[in-house]
């Protein structure tokens, strides 16, 4: 799901849920330099298993993250704050002084999401930009190599995970 902005001067509940979700991606073991987002279906079990049965759905969570989407309630807010170990003041788009703690957690949150994301793409370009600069030969055994070293890293996750 694509993010849905946030700004400085007008934050809204989708944006920084979506900035939560971004934030809370975890490597991909597949493809080193990307993340994978939990699902809203993820996210819906792990708080059910937390607060009960029926606490949220996956459909309301989608719902939430789009932007014109409806308007929480603070058990709502509470329960998606827990889940990505926040305050709840994350979500708080009115009170001043708690607007000015959760504007600190989100520009953090901006922050370390740029730097991820500034990583990735400058070693992928830089990897792209290398390989155009090669004969279509080079760049076809670039692309082997790359095929072979994939195929070793994954012997080696496997051989450190037998049960997989």
């Amino acid at each position: 799901m694509t993010p849905a902005p946030t700004s400085p001067g007008r934050p809204t509940f989708a944006g920084r849920l979506n900035l939560l979700f971004e934030a809370a991606a975890q490597p991909n073991p597949d493809h080193p330099g990307e993340y994978v987002e939990y699902t809203n279906q993820q996210v819906a079990d792990e708080i059910n298993r937390r607060h009960g049965v029926g606490t949220i759905t996956a459909e309301y969570i989608r719902r939430l993250r789009r932007e014109g989407g409806p308007n929480p309630t603070v058990s709502y807010m509470s329960v998606l704050a827990d889940f990505f170990d926040m305050p709840l003041d994350v979500f708080n788009l009115t009170s001043t002084e708690a607007n000015t703690k959760a504007s600190r957690v989100v520009a953090e949150l901006e922050r370390l999401l740029s730097g991820r994301r500034q990583v990735g793409n400058e070693t992928l370009a830089g990897l792209a930009r290398s390989a155009s600069r090669l004969s279509p030969q080079g760049q076809a055994r670039v692309a082997q190599f790359a095929s072979k070293l994939e195929e070793v890293e994954q012997m080696e996750r496997q051989g450190e995970h037998p049960d997989r």
